[in-house]
């Protein structure tokens, strides 16, 4: 990809913006002159977010679609995020916050959820937002496509819409984190207008030209180049958005995204993308500010085909764990930045940790160790010392995925097993990893969405399906299953972490997936964007955001 200026990233975008200036500056227009029939004294009145103006936002790759309701994919989140609104959103403090449903009620057993939606909301194309999109959103949509929410949607007796603003959920047991996932990443409302008696889902022009209800509207996804946005003028929440426009560029190149940041051809940039050898020199720039550490806890993991002849036992997957040098993978591909993982759901969750279960002390660094294992598992080694040939397929975009990919094949090759590395194109990955099971080795990570069983049951739980972004090793334990569906209707959140403490003592010592470490999150934002950083996802609130001088 050639080298884009920000004149560029704006340039191309103008195709598609109403009349809008789109310099990143652009100044608000100015305020027709202020009547003067009134001589009392002055009384400043402070000046509220600038209007206009275009935010330039970073990505490594094209999302895999526009329709946020079939996906978890981080690229999709992003722009979706904007497009769309969930039912609440969560701030900073993990609080739950109004959106599309301006206020609910909670039954006393908490099987019973009535909300309030707002009125007056309307979708890009005009037509009134109502509870039967809401309906018809949880019913054809989330539960049956959704990486995460397809489980949330099982949970519900009935969804029903009595009126036009109303929505009433029923459960079939209580669930301890439903509103927590309502927001727009786990469920953002579509259009049933849209969807409904037009064939295929994942089919639907939708998923490439969205309609939503969020702040800002489609213009534009040229693959491979951009995906752009203009504020929806009739957007609920009034006066909102400020910017004029929203410009995604795709650069694949990690080096050229931090660059992008500094050299201010770009606004913004989630860690998620940040090639983290880039955070020292970035964290000096006197030009941008920086957010860490305040996120849904997120893992990063290896997951292990466990239908792999070499990887069908549990020793050989704990071989694997004593091999892999996860304290090497933080400093060299992380730039230090990351928390060791402590166990199958890593740190995040402090009220689930158990210290039975902490793989510092289960698998600390033993070559010997590990090839006793690989012997005991029957994976012997050949006269050359050869004990198996694996692939480790990896997401090309993620820097430190490939960074961190190359440690494991060294790793690896010191007990015998030889690692190809395969560094695709995300949705090439994603075919692989998660539709053909053509892997053996795969990097990937998950965020919790604020809790485990939200983000994290997916990674272990039986699944039958093959949908991205879950179980993809082929591992199924039944009473593995059972402790986490009873933990996800236990209300009290101690008898909660006793479920999860079993479970996790199962998960460490049968290793489906391996827990590389916990996420550390750095983003970075121009200081010329006022409003950032609102929410605790980065995505979300991009309403919010102005552009100063």
């Amino acid at each position: 990809m050639k080298k884009l200026t920000r004149r560029t990233f704006l340039k191309v975008s103008a195709g598609g913006a109403a009349a809008a200036g789109l310099a990143a500056c652009t100044p608000a227009a100015p305020a027709a002159p202020a009547a003067t029939a009134a001589p009392a004294a002055a009384t400043a009145v402070p000046a509220g977010p600038a209007r206009g103006g275009t935010a330039v936002i970073v990505m490594d790759s094209d999302p895999d679609t526009l329709n946020l309701g079939v996906t978890s994919n981080y690229s999709s989140g992003d722009v979706g995020a904007k497009l769309y609104n969930g039912l609440i959103w969560v701030d900073t403090n993990f609080g739950i916050k109004p959106s599309l449903a301006e206020s609910w009620t909670i039954s006393p057993d908490a099987k019973v959820y009535t909300f309030k939606l707002r009125q007056g909301v309307t979708w890009h194309d005009g037509k009134p937002f109502t509870s039967a999109d809401a309906v018809y959103t949880f019913q054809e949509i989330l539960g049956k496509f959704h990486p995460r929410s397809q489980a949330l949607v099982k949970r519900m007796k009935s969804i029903e819409a009595p009126d036009a603003n109303t929505l009433v959920i029923t459960l079939v047991d209580p669930y301890a984190p439903l509103l927590l996932q309502l927001n727009v990443f786990e469920a953002p409302m579509l259009p049933k207008h849209l969807f409904d008696g037009q064939g295929d889902v994942l089919k639907n022009p939708a998923g490439l030209k969205p309609i939503g209800t969020g702040p800002y509207k489609f213009v534009e996804w040229t693959k491979g180049a951009s995906v752009k946005l203009a504020r929806y003028e009739n957007y609920w929440e009034k006066g909102k958005p400020y910017l004029d426009n929203l410009v995604f560029p795709i650069i694949p190149q990690a080096a050229n995204r931090g660059t992008a940041l500094e050299t201010g051809e770009a606004d913004f940039l989630a860690s998620f993308y940040l090639p983290l050898t880039d955070v020292e020199r970035l964290s000096k720039s006197d030009k941008l500010n920086q957010k860490r550490g305040i996120a849904f806890p997120a893992i990063y993991f290896m997951m292990m085909n466990n239908a792999t002849p070499a990887l069908a036992k549990k020793e050989a997957r704990q071989a694997i764990a004593f091999a892999v040098d996860r304290a090497r993978i933080i400093t060299q591909a992380n730039a230090g930045i990351g928390r060791i993982g402590r166990g199958p759901f890593g740190d995040g969750f402090k009220w689930l940790l158990d210290p039975a279960v902490d793989y510092s002390k289960m698998y600390p660094r033993d070559v010997a160790k590990a090839k006793s294992l690989l012997d005991a598992a029957g994976v012997a080694a050949a006269a050359d010392g050869t004990r198996a040939k694996l692939r480790l397929v990896v997401d090309s975009a993620r820097a430190p995925f490939v960074t961190a990919a190359q440690i494991i094949k060294e790793n690896l090759k010191e007990i015998g097993i030889e690692v190809e590395v395969q560094a695709v194109e995300r949705a090439v990955m994603t075919q692989k990893v998660y539709t053909d099971r053509d892997y053996d080795l795969t990097l990937q990570s998950f965020v919790s969405s604020g809790d485990p069983a939200i983000g994290y049951h997916r990674l272990y739980v039986t699944t039958t399906t093959r949908v991205a972004s879950t179980n993809a090793t082929g591992y199924s334990n039944t009473v593995v299953d059972g402790l986490f569906a009873k933990a996800a209707v236990t209300p009290d959140q101690g008898a909660r972490a006793a479920l999860y403490v079993e479970a996790q003592k199962i998960l460490a010592d049968e290793m489906p997936t391996l827990v590389l470490y916990d996420d550390d999150t750095v983003n970075f934002a121009s200081k010329k964007l006022a409003g950032v950083f609102g929410a605790i996802d980065v995505r979300d609130r991009w309403e919010d955001v102005s552009l100063t001088k």
